[in-house]
């Protein structure tokens, strides 16, 4: 099952990549535009049937309207003109601005602010609502001529702008209310959140270690790269019924891991070399790979997304401990929700793919970029949030979650000696040892403990970075 290179090549180009940029698109921001923009085409030719015809119990309203504000039909053509006009004019201004406001957001905290705008449903519907109104008008605008005039059409043109321009002020508020940190923090949140309960649904599915071992074992190649997107299962299932024989798909991949050309994604163990052979290839169908992740399935793609928003804001690129702080929060919620909160795994064995869940583990990972992200800046605020999550949350974490904490406070000691030991550094570091020491783990509390003591040392002393804790003997 290797790829081979020359044939690869051709088939990640041309319309496969033309369709997954189409697929992602409505994925994340079309996909309810559109649908506005059909709801108003149907709109405009109710409205022209609704003209055209003659409802007796709208009669007298059609005449009111006709003497009263569309007296003729170059009147309406006129009005409708300058809505479309209109519309087309503000919205193509509007968006030039909202998209400076948004970039000038993005370069304060990462590209990850294009994603999160367009992906809120609020700003999808108002695009859509301004493009759909803008159409509206024009389709109505064409119906126009000497012996017919479209009062219906004309007055829910009128009405349709009055609510466009209602949502054009609040479009401005909701643009530069989502660029605030903690708004574009809490967006990623949700859709982590929102991802990792999708991602369950699958995993509880796959076994979490291999139970068979079977005469005949392939490796299985990619043969293109990209990260992997999705993993189908019901293809897999498809091919089970179809082979009728024991079987099990072993993942070397998971969810959100980049893959190059050629590289092992799965190995499958079969009984005869024809059945896993069979099954490799419906393997590479499985294994969905695209050139961007996708956070709407791959929870570690939102961690990935705040731990960079914190490592540009904390690092002495921006030096602004703000975003930081409100990121390590946003992710110690997230570990509050994972580690104990009935969210266990309850994985069926009877289905034979094995997949490694490695997201609580880079959840973990993130922290300890925080750790050694502070130590570059010196921002012991932040330091001290990673202190204080460990303290609040370690007696939460089940045993192999505890046992990576521990690795984790033991490497980020290290980056300690960066630090002014503060007065709220100081108690912290007290609590997580106290913490440590109430949970039977004391050679880790004291290796915080001496940590702790060497940098007191510095206290009253003239130090720089460099002579603040003095060197192991």
């Amino acid at each position: 099952m290797r790829a081979q290179g020359g044939s690869s090549m051709t088939s990640e180009g041309g319309l496969s990549h033309v369709f997954e940029s189409i697929r992602r698109a409505f994925a994340e921001f079309l996909t309810i535009p559109t649908g506005i923009i059909v709801g108003f085409l149907l709109l405009a030719a109710g409205s022209y049937a609704l003209d055209r015809g003659e409802v007796a119990a709208l009669v007298p309203v059609h005449g009111f309207l006709k003497s009263h504000v569309f007296a003729d039909a170059q009147a309406t053509g006129d009005l409708l003109g300058a809505i479309a006009a209109g519309i087309i004019t503000v919205t193509s201004i509007t968006i030039s601005l909202l998209l400076l406001a948004v970039q000038q957001a993005a370069a304060a905290m990462t590209a990850q602010v294009f994603d999160q705008y367009l992906r809120r449903r609020t700003n999808q519907i108002y695009f859509g609502f301004f493009v759909g109104l803008a159409l509206y008008s024009l389709i109505t605008l064409a119906t126009v001529n000497d012996p017919f005039n479209p009062v219906f059409g004309g007055t829910l043109a009128v009405l349709l702008t009055i609510i466009a321009l209602y949502l054009l002020i609040l479009l401005l508020y909701t643009t530069i209310n989502q660029m605030r940190p903690v708004e574009i923090i809490e967006a990623i949140h949700d859709h982590i959140l929102i991802a990792r309960e999708r991602q369950l649904r699958f995993i509880n599915k796959t076994r979490q270690s291999s139970l068979y071992e079977g005469s005949v074992s392939v490796p299985v190649s990619a043969e293109k790269h990209g990260y992997v997107t999705r993993i189908d299962l019901d293809t897999i299932d498809a091919a089970r019924r179809k082979v009728q024989s024991d079987f099990e798909i072993v993942l070397r991949v998971s969810v959100g891991s980049f893959v190059g050309l050629g590289d092992e994604i799965a190995e499958v163990k079969a009984q005869t070399q024809a059945h896993s052979e069979a099954i490799g290839k419906c393997v590479q169908d499985a294994v969905q790979l695209e050139r961007q992740r996708d956070i709407a399935l791959d929870p570690a793609y939102g961690i990935e997304q705040l731990e960079m928003i914190a490592w540009t804001s904390i690092s002495t690129a921006k030096s602004n401990p703000s975003p930081g702080l409100l990121t390590i929060r946003s992710l110690r919620d997230v570990m509050a929700r994972w580690s104990n909160d009935g969210n266990e795994l309850s994985r069926e064995p009877s289905f034979p793919v094995v997949y490694t869940d490695n997201t609580f583990a880079q959840l973990m990972d993130a922290f300890e970029t925080f750790a050694v992200v502070s130590s570059e800046s010196m921002q012991h605020q932040n330091f001290i949030e990673v202190v204080e999550t460990f303290r609040v949350m370690f007696d939460r974490l089940s045993p192999a979650q505890q046992q990576r904490a521990e690795d984790l406070i033991l490497r980020s000691l290290s980056a300690l000696g960066d630090h002014v030991l503060t007065a709220e550094l100081d108690a912290k570091l007290s609590g997580l040892t106290r913490t440590l020491q109430a949970s039977g783990r004391a050679e880790v509390a004291a290796a915080v403990a001496a940590a702790q003591a060497q940098l007191s040392h510095s206290i009253g002393r003239l130090n720089s970075r460099a002579t603040r804790v003095a060197a192991a003997e």
